[in-house]
């Protein structure tokens, strides 16, 4: 099922409630990994109550079945005002999003820079505790760590691209290319993300060391939080 199909399956069953489906994600900045990567849709309802969550969820279970995730759902009161509480994905989604149905309300949300930053700084430190707790739930498993890289590895490049922000005016859809760009702004092993991207796609290439390649990742992440450190007191 691709993404207009279901929004066709979402315009029948909920008529006017439904306001806009908007395709966000990997697969509308065009850097999606196929196979790998899924399709990320944003519902706007006039209403977002209960009734119209069921009615949702009678028709999504193709879509789930496909392995997407539930749609992201909110009215529009709701999306309209939610710019300082979610900057960093909905700066991905004004910057990169596809239109299947109705208006485009996302243009329309203000995103403040220092908001931004708040949230940068709280989600890199906090995924870096997760990383290192992931690390430990393993229980010195070295086999699992290239899964354990991979998995984490897109959430910290949507962060790289929110950082790019802080010190472009425009960024690359890919996510990839922000976090080489970022290093002309900032020093730390952008290198270290390209390996992990190559061990994601299966293109890997030379001896595997996991745990030197994991040592240089959490100190890769390590570094940018101590960026962020510096983005508290200069940007």
């Amino acid at each position: 099922m691709t993404p207009e199909q279901y929004t066709e399956t979402l315009k029948s069953a909920c008529g006017e409630n439904l306001l806009s489906a908007v395709l966000y994600g990997s697969a509308a900045a065009g850097d999606s990994i196929a196979g790998k990567s899924d399709y990320n849709v944003m519902l706007v309802l006039k209403d977002a109550g209960l009734p119209a969550l069921i009615t949702i969820a009678a028709v999504s279970k193709e879509w789930l079945k496909k392995g997407n995730p539930p749609p992201l759902i909110f009215s529009r009161e709701r999306l309209l005002s939610s710019g300082d509480t979610f900057p960093i994905e909905l700066s991905d989604m004004k910057d990169f999003h596809k239109v299947l149905y109705g208006g485009d309300l996302l243009p329309a949300i203000r995103l403040d820079p220092a908001d931004l930053r708040l949230a940068l700084e709280r989600e890199l430190k906090g995924k870096l505790i997760l990383l290192r707790e992931s690390y430990l739930g393993l229980g010195g498993d070295k086999k699992a760590l290239p899964a354990l890289m991979t998995n984490s590895l897109t959430q910290f490049l949507v962060l790289c691209r929110a950082a790019l922000r802080l010190h472009a005016a425009s960024v690359p859809a890919s996510k990839l290319e922000c976090a080489a760009r970022l290093r002309e702004h900032e020093e730390y092993d952008a290198e270290i993300f390209t390996l992990v991207h190559q061990l994601r796609k299966d293109e890997y290439r030379g001896a595997l060391d996991a745990e030197a390649l994991f040592a240089r990742y959490l100190a890769a992440i390590d570094q940018l939080c101590a960026a962020a450190d510096k983005w508290t007191a200069d940007k």
